[in-house]
């Protein structure tokens, strides 16, 4: 799969609508044609910037608490993102997501320890479109304390998610030391790259803040039906990223991501959830474990319609496989539908479940204590371990133990027991939990950037009353 990429990226090639990459790669070797905008990139750049890419890093909290290092000691859980619907928890039904809705999202997932980093959930579909996504940013950044992980395809998005980040950390130099935030950088597949969006690759990596070279391939749509070609393009997408960042900034950190499965040759539509593309991504990361570089792919995720059977055992397959196959990162809590609607209470769900898949990663601990001999002596043939000291001392060590699942029916409610305990828990969080508060100089800069920002994109200020809560 490596050497076929490496053809695809020299023979094929990938197209490149931003004229300064492009500039970029034709200055360090690349055969680019202007006018087609194609770049064709030898095997030679693609070695130099695996070299380059750093095998290990931070993805820093607004909390130093909340700090992740990669590569990863065990797979690290991220939110879904980034849909227009929501599933509200009161009418139990879909409907548009509004900046009130994410800043919901936000808390329940600052409160779930299983949600390492975080992704804004959903777009503020009741503000300007030309604004919402950094409102959305600087929403998150104040009501969590965990890493934020966001999108931009403008140079003045950018630079605001830049300018704020460096607010609260001191500088735009103190951010390569504090990274707070990162992107996403999703290429069109097949081999497709955007002005906007790879230039905002050029100014993170440039800053030394983190990049996800995430590629979206559907197998049988824009990309080969097979899963090995599937893979094998994915694999062409994220070097080519990759040399990009390391072009623009040598030693710029980099993650290798897969969001990919199949299509359903039936409907058309994206199969997420899919047990292919839980086997696509596990490849992703193998790959990724191939060039020594942290992995975030996609997992924990469903095409069901709404919570119930159906998205819990897609998200079980959709989770086990990446994180069973090295994955650092596995993106999709709280989300269904193909990632088309989050919800509060799926975000609860998919935590507990989220248990058990780090539970069947971490495996038998075999050793003297855990095999027990003292133990089955002392209670000897026909015995009960219930009441034996070795009980006591090993059983939350080695069962996972149930927090909102196996609840008895409720009187009255035909509903499942643990969808209940859920809606009750995200209840709960999202009315009592807050984390620590940005620090009033640093907000007033803040809010004073979004103001300014606001004026220039639309010519008037958008109220920030929703962060008051």
């Amino acid at each position: 799969m490596h050497q076929t990429s490496i053809r695809i990226l020299n023979e094929v090639g990938i197209k490149v609508t931003s004229k300064s990459v492009l500039a970029l790669l034709k200055e360090h070797g690349a055969t680019v044609d202007e006018k087609s905008e194609l770049a064709k990139i030898p095997e030679s750049l693609v070695d130099e910037a695996l070299s380059k890419a750093p095998k290990e890093f931070l993805m820093c909290g607004r909390d130093p608490k909340h700090d992740l290092r990669l590569p990863a000691s065990h797979p690290q859980a991220v939110n879904d993102g980034q849909p227009t619907d929501v599933w509200d928890i009161d009418s139990q039904s879909k409907r548009k997501s509004t900046i009130r809705d994410l800043m919901d999202l936000t808390i329940v997932c600052d409160a779930m320890p299983e949600v390492e980093l975080y992704w804004p959930e959903v777009v503020a579909t009741d503000l300007p479109p030309e604004v919402s996504n950094c409102h959305e940013y600087v929403a998150s950044l104040f009501f969590t304390g965990k890493h934020v992980q966001h999108g931009s395809g403008t140079a003045k998005d950018t630079n605001l998610l830049i300018d704020v980040a460096a607010a609260i950390v001191g500088s735009r130099k103190d951010l390569a030391r504090r990274t707070i935030v990162s992107i996403t950088h999703t290429p069109l597949t097949p081999l497709r790259y955007e002005a906007g969006d790879i230039d905002a690759v050029v100014e993170f990596a440039k800053v030394g803040l983190p990049v996800v070279h995430l590629s979206m391939a559907i197998s049988g749509s824009v990309s080969p039906v097979s899963l090995a070609g599937t893979v094998t393009l994915v694999n062409a997408e994220n070097l080519a990223g990759i040399v990009i960042s390391e072009l623009a900034a040598p030693g710029a950190p980099v993650l290798y991501s897969s969001e990919s499965g199949p299509m359903d040759m039936r409907t058309g539509v994206f199969l997420s959830g899919s047990t292919e593309g839980s086997l696509i991504n596990a490849a992703g990361c193998q790959m990724a474990r191939r060039y020594d570089l942290p992995s975030q792919v996609g997992g924990i995720a469903a095409s069901g319609c709404m919570p119930g059977f159906e998205i819990g055992y897609q998200k079980a397959i959709s989770g086990l496989l990446p994180a069973m196959a090295g994955a650092d990162q596995v993106v999709g809590v709280g989300g269904f539908e193909r990632s088309g609607c989050e919800s509060v209470e799926q975000v609860v769900m998919d935590c507990e479940m989220w248990r058990n898949v780090l539970r069947a990663w971490r495996g038998v601990d075999v050793n003297e204590a855990t095999m027990a001999f003292d133990a089955i002596a002392r209670v000897g043939p026909g015995g009960y371990f219930m009441k034996d000291p070795h009980t006591l001392k090993h059983f939350r060590n080695e069962n996972t133990l149930p927090k909102i699942a196996m609840m008895p029916p409720v009187a009255g409610s035909t509903e499942e027991p643990m969808r209940l305990a859920a809606r009750e828990e995200a209840k709960r969080l999202i009315s009592e939990h807050r984390c620590a508060p940005v620090e009033d100089s640093a907000k007033k800069e803040i809010l004073s950037l979004l103001s300014n920002y606001d004026k220039e994109m639309i010519g008037s200020v958008v109220s920030t009353d929703y962060l008051n809560r």
